[in-house]
């Protein structure tokens, strides 16, 4: 059936099942060593969003603060990134990340991480540090997109006849 190939990518690349084991190297080994249960990556999924929300809507508070703020933000970020390794593993979610489709998003959503963090806790700006937080936004936008079979070309779609019409 064609849809069982989809669905066990899907499955796959989510961490629900797993992929026909490779030949043992020490990254494979140092993997086996920290595997978490299924019921374990699930709590630290819902851990981790939920310190990932908490942190967005602390973060809120403190938005004219930009050093609180861009802390809180990005550990939010971070957290919200920290979740998916639970449910994929971290050296998977890693690859994954600067996986050819994938790296230029990866890269500039660090980035921003980084000059958000930069802009308010050594330049002091509140302007450069919401800049900074808006582009680490929508890098995390089309960084999840990638997931998404399509859903780049159809935002890029959207936005041109957006910006056309």
């Amino acid at each position: 059936m064609a849809s069982s190939g989809w669905w066990t990518r899907l499955k796959e690349n989510v961490g629900l099942q797993q992929e026909e084991p490779e030949p043992p190297t020490l990254l494979h080994q140092l993997e086996e060593a920290t595997t978490l249960s299924r019921t374990h990556r699930v709590y630290g999924f819902a851990g981790s969003i939920a310190f990932a929300l908490l942190f967005f809507a602390l973060a809120s508070f403190f938005f004219l603060s930009p050093s609180r703020f861009a802390i809180l933000y990005t550990l939010a970020n971070l957290s919200a990134i920290a979740a998916t390794m639970f449910l994929m593993g971290p050296i998977k979610q890693v690859q994954k990340m600067f996986e050819k489709g994938r790296i230029f998003a990866t890269i500039i959503y660090v980035a921003a991480m980084g000059a958000t963090l930069w802009a308010a806790l050594k330049v002091h700006s509140i302007i450069l540090t919401l800049v900074f937080v808006i582009v680490q936004f929508f890098a995390l936008i089309w960084y999840c997109m990638s997931y998404i079979p399509f859903a780049r070309q159809l935002a890029s779609k959207a936005v041109g006849n957006m910006l056309s019409g």
